[in-house]
C-alpha cells in the first residue's frame, strides 16, 4: 500500500509549513466568485485574511508571560537551593549532596599542612665545625701534656686550666681525676671521643639532633670499660660544652622550597552531587562551614540571586522571541505559540530534574529531538544551543557541562534531519552517546576536567547514558504533543498510512472500490508533490483518507456498485443525487473526528472538490428542466460547498482525484489521450478559480501534468492499443466515455 519512504518527497516541517497556508491571502474578489457559480453561497473560505492578520496577538504575551514566569522558577530555585537544618554533633537525618561545586578549606589547609610537612628543609654544611672541635681536642692534649710535665702544680691551677673546656656540671673532682689517670689512657679515651665525634659530624648534625648526639657519644664512653669514670665524666662534660651541629638551616631557601611545593597543591573541591554528609553520619563543624558556603543552610534569599536569575531567564526568553518573530513571524497562531511554549517550558523543566541528579545528564538531545520533530530543525539547533547555556547556569556555572550539552546538541539536530519512524529517534540518541563520548574524552585531555579517580567510569556512563535517555523521552513524548496540537509528523503520518489503521479497514471492507480509487490517487499525488517539492508523504496520507466519507453510502458510488447492480441515481432527481453525492464530504469529515484524524488530514476530505460542479448531475437537471419547459436549477445548488483548496497539497489530490476517475473511465486510454485528458482537467479546474489559494505556479501545474501523464502511462500499458490512425480519432473529445474529469460521473 505505501510506496518506498526512498521516493517521499520534500517533508516541510510539520509546525512551520502550516504558517504557509495560513498566511495566504485569498486573492479571489466576488467576481470570482461569482464565475465560479457560487455567488449565493456565503463565502467560507476567507477566514485567515487581513483582518485576521491585523487582530491582536494577545496569545503571544500569554504564552511568552507564561514561559517566562516558568524559565524565571528554574533558575531562582537553582540560584536559591532548598534548606536543610542540621547541628553539630547530631545524626544527619538525610544525605546532603553538593548542589555546586565548592573547596572544601578544612581539607585543603590538612594538605597544605601535610604537603610542608613533607618538604625537606634546606641546610647548609659548615666545615669548620669540625675543624674547632678537632682544634679543641688538641688543646685539651697539649694542656694536659704541659700540666703532667710540671713538677709540682696546685690543685687549684689544674682546675683553672682545664676548666674552660669542660661544662659547669662537671666536678673539680673528675678534673683533678683526669691528672691523676695514666697519660696513655687519657689519650686513648680522647682518641675514641674524637672519632664518635667525627662520626656524627660527618653524617651531618643538625640543631634539633645536637641532644641526641651527645648523649650517643656519652653512652659510647659509658660503654667502654677501659675508661676510668672520672675521665668518662670529663670527656663527657668537653662534648657538652663543645659538640656543635654543623648543619645550618637556609630558611630563605627552604621556604622557597615550601612555596614550590604548596604550588602544586590544589584546593580539594566537593564536586557537585558528592556527599556533603550522608545519613547516619555524626555532623561535624566543618560539615556546617560547607553547607553554609553552598547556600542550603542558613542561607536568604538575596536581591542580587532574585535579579540574577530573572536577568538570565529575560535573556533566554528574549533571544528565543526575537529568533522567532524574526524568522517564523507568520507561523505563530495561538496553536503554534503554545506548542513552542509547552515544548520549552516541559525542556527546561526536565533539564533542571535530570540535572539535580547529575549536569552529564543535562537532557539537552531531549529538547532537540522534541522540537527538531514537532516544530523545526533550526529552531531546534538555536533552542539547544540556549538550553546548553541554562545548563550550565543549573549545574553550577561549570563549562564542561555547556561544551557537552552544546555538542550534544547539535548532534541530535543533525540525527533527526529525517524522522521517518520512532526508531530513527533511538539511532539519533546512539549518535548523540557517540558524540558525548568523544566530547568528554577531549575535555579530559586538553585538562578541563580529570580522567582519574573513581568518579570517572561513573561520569562516563551518564554521559553515554545521555543520549538513549533523551530518545526514550523524545518518544514518549511525541504522541502527547502530537495528539493535544495535531501535529502531524512524519511519524504519525506513516501510522496513518497504515492500513490496519481503524478507517482505512473499513474503507477496504466496506467501500472496496473506493479503497482502490484512494491507493491509486494517492500514488499519483505521492509522484507530483514530489515533482514539485511539496510533502509527498502528507498528499499521499492524504489521498488514502479525501474519499473515507463514501463508507456510509458505499453503494451510490459506481466504483463500489458490482455487476449488474441497479445504479439507485437511476431512480433519483437530479437534485437529490447530487445532494447524497457531494454529502460524502461532510460524512467524511464527521468520520475522520469520530476516529480521531488530524485536522490536516481532513482539510484534504473538505478541499478535494472545492466548489466545483457536479456537472454530470447539473447537465441531467437542465436537460430535465428544459424538456419540461421549467425553469433552469441554479448552479450553486450542485456546487460542493468547499472550501477550495488551501495548499499545494490539497490542490494536487483534488486534481489527481479527478484525473484517476477519468482516466480510467477511457475506453482506449493512449498516451495522448491519457495527456490531453490530464490538462483538459487542470485547465478546468483553474478556469473553475478552484486553484487560487493553494499557491500553485503554472510551472509547477506543467509539472504536475507531466507527472501524471507519466505514471497513469506506465499504468495503463498493458492495456494500450495502437489502432491505426482514423479521422479526429486522437481527438479525446470524441470519447464518449470521458467523463467531465470531476469525478461526478464515475461517483454515480
Amino acid at each position: 500500500m505505501t510506496a518506498s519512504t526512498k521516493k517521499l518527497g520534500k517533508r516541510r516541517n510539520p509546525v512551520f509549513r502550516k504558517a504557509e497556508k495560513a498566511g495566504k491571502i485569498n486573492n479571489n474578489n466576488s467576481n470570482n466568485a461569482a464565475s465560479s457559480g457560487n455567488s449565493k453561497r456565503p463565502n467560507q473560505e476567507n477566514g485567515n485574511g487581513l483582518a485576521q492578520r491585523l487582530k491582536p496577538r494577545s496569545h503571544l504575551l500569554v504564552w511568552g508571560a507564561a514561559t517566562f514566569v516558568v524559565t524565571f522558577a528554574v533558575f531562582l530555585i537553582s540560584l536559591v537551593p532548598p534548606q536543610v537544618e542540621l547541628k553539630v554533633g547530631e545524626v544527619s537525618p538525610i544525605d546532603v549532596r553538593a548542589t555546586k561545586e565548592v573547596v572544601d578549606e578544612a581539607a585543603t589547609e590538612a594538605l597544605r599542612a601535610e604537603v610542608i610537612a613533607g618538604v625537606s628543609e634546606v641546610y647548609d654544611s659548615n666545615p669548620r665545625v669540625l675543624d674547632e672541635i678537632n682544634g679543641l681536642f688538641d688543646d685539651l692534649l697539649s694542656k694536659l701534656n704541659t700540666l703532667a710535665s710540671s713538677e709540682e702544680i696546685a690543685t687549684q691551677d689544674i682546675v683553672r686550666e682545664l676548666r674552660p673546656f669542660v661544662s659547669d656540671d662537671v666536678s673539680d673532682t673528675d678534673i683533678i681525676g683526669v691528672m691523676a689517670t695514666s697519660p696513655a689512657v687519657v689519650e686513648s679515651a680522647i682518641s675514641r671521643v674524637r672519632q664518635a665525634v667525627e662520626d656524627v659530624l660527618s653524617r651531618g648534625l643538625k640543631s634539633e639532633n645536637l641532644d641526641k648526639a651527645k648523649e650517643d657519644v656519652k653512652s659510647q664512653l659509658a660503654a667502654t670499660n677501659s675508661i676510668p669514670e672520672q675521665v668518662a665524666r670529663f670527656l663527657a662534660g668537653f662534648i657538652d660544652k663543645n659538640l656543635k651541629p654543623n648543619l645550618i638551616l637556609n630558611q630563605e631557601e627552604t621556604d622557597k622550597k615550601i612555596r614550590q611545593a604548596l604550588a602544586q597543591v590544589e584546593p580539594v573541591r566537593i564536586r557537585r552531587d558528592e556527599f556533603i554528609v550522608r545519613k547516619g553520619e555524626l555532623v561535624t563543624e566543618n560539615h556546617i562551614v560547607l553547607l553554609e558556603k553552598l547556600g542550603i543552610m542558613g542561607a536568604r534569599v538575596r536581591f542580587s540571586q532574585v535579579s540574577g536569575a530573572f536577568l538570565i531567564a529575560l535573556l533566554f526568553c528574549g533571544f528565543t522571541g526575537v529568533y522567532l518573530v524574526t524568522y517564523h513571524a507568520d507561523a505563530l497562531t495561538p496553536k503554534n505559540t503554545a506548542l513552542l511554549a509547552l515544548v520549552i517550558m516541559l525542556s527546561l523543566v526536565v533539564l533542571k530534574l535530570l540535572t539535580g541528579i547529575s549536569g552529564f545528564l543535562a537532557p539537552v538531545p531531549f529538547a532537540v529531538m522534541l522540537s527538531a520533530t514537532l516544530i523545526d530543525r533550526r529552531f531546534a539547533a538555536f533552542f539547544g544551543a540556549g538550553l546548553a547555556f541554562a545548563s550550565g547556569v543549573l549545574a553550577g556555572f561549570e563549562v564542561k557541562y555547556v561544551a557537552l550539552a552544546l555538542t550534544s546538541g547539535l548532534a541530535s539536530a543533525l540525527a533527526v534531519k529525517k524522522v521517518w519512524n520512532r526508531t530513527q529517534l533511538f539511532k539519533a540518541g546512539l549518535v548523540v552517546a557517540i558524540v558525548g563520548g568523544a566530547t568528554y574524552t577531549c575535555l579530559g585531555l586538553t585538562g578541563a576536567m580529570a580522567l582519574e579517580g573513581a568518579s570517572v567510569w561513573r561520569e562516563v556512563m551518564l554521559v553515554l547514558a545521555n543520549g538513549p535517555l533523551s530518545a526514550v523521552l523524545a518518544v514518549g513524548s511525541l504522541p502527547i504533543f502530537e495528539t493535544m496540537f495535531g501535529i502531524l509528523t512524519p511519524i504519525r503520518l506513516l501510522e496513518l498510512s497504515n492500513p490496519e489503521h481503524p478507517l482505512l479497514n473499513r474503507l477496504l471492507m466496506e467501500a472496496p472500490g473506493t479503497y482502490h480509487h484512494s491507493i491509486m490517487v494517492g500514488n499519483l499525488a505521492e509522484a507530483a508533490a514530489t515533482a514539485i517539492g511539496a510533502d509527498s508523504l502528507l498528499a499521499r496520507v492524504g489521498a488514502y483518507y479525501h474519499d473515507i466519507g463514501k463508507i456510509k453510502r458505499p453503494y451510490l458510488f459506481t466504483e463500489n456498485q458490482v455487476f449488474d447492480m441497479e445504479n439507485p441515481h437511476d431512480r433519483m432527481s437530479p437534485s437529490l443525487s447530487s445532494t447524497v453525492i457531494m454529502s460524502h464530504v461532510k460524512d467524511g469529515v464527521e468520520l475522520a473526528r469520530e476516529y480521531k484524524v488530524p485536522e490536516q488530514i481532513i482539510d484534504f476530505i473538505r478541499e478535494h472538490h472545492g466548489t466545483g460542479l457536479a456537472s454530470y448531475f447539473y447537465v441531467k437537471a437542465t436537460e430535465e428542466a428544459a424538456a419540461k419547459n421549467e425553469k433552469p436549477p441554479e448552479e450553486w445548488a450542485f456546487r460542493y460547498e468547499g472550501p477550495r483548496p488551501g495548499s499545494k497539497e490539497t490542490a494536487i489530490v483534488m486534481l489527481a482525484d479527478s484525473i484517476e476517475a477519468a482516466t480510467r473511465s477511457l475506453s482506449r486510454p493512449t498516451p495522448d489521450r491519457i495527456e490531453s485528458v490530464v490538462r483538459k482537467i487542470i485547465q478546468e479546474r483553474l478556469f473553475d478559480h478552484q486553484l487560487d489559494r493553494s499557491d500553485l505556479t503554472l510551472r509547477e501545474l506543467d509539472t504536475i501534468a507531466e507527472t501524471f501523464v507519466q505514471v497513469l502511462t506506465g499504468l495503463f500499458h498493458t492495456r494500450i492499443q495502437y489502432p491505426k490512425p482514423k479521422k479526429n480519432d486522437n481527438n479525446p473529445s470524441n470519447d464518449n466515455n470521458v467523463k467531465d474529469g470531476n469525478g461526478e460521473a464515475n461517483d454515480s
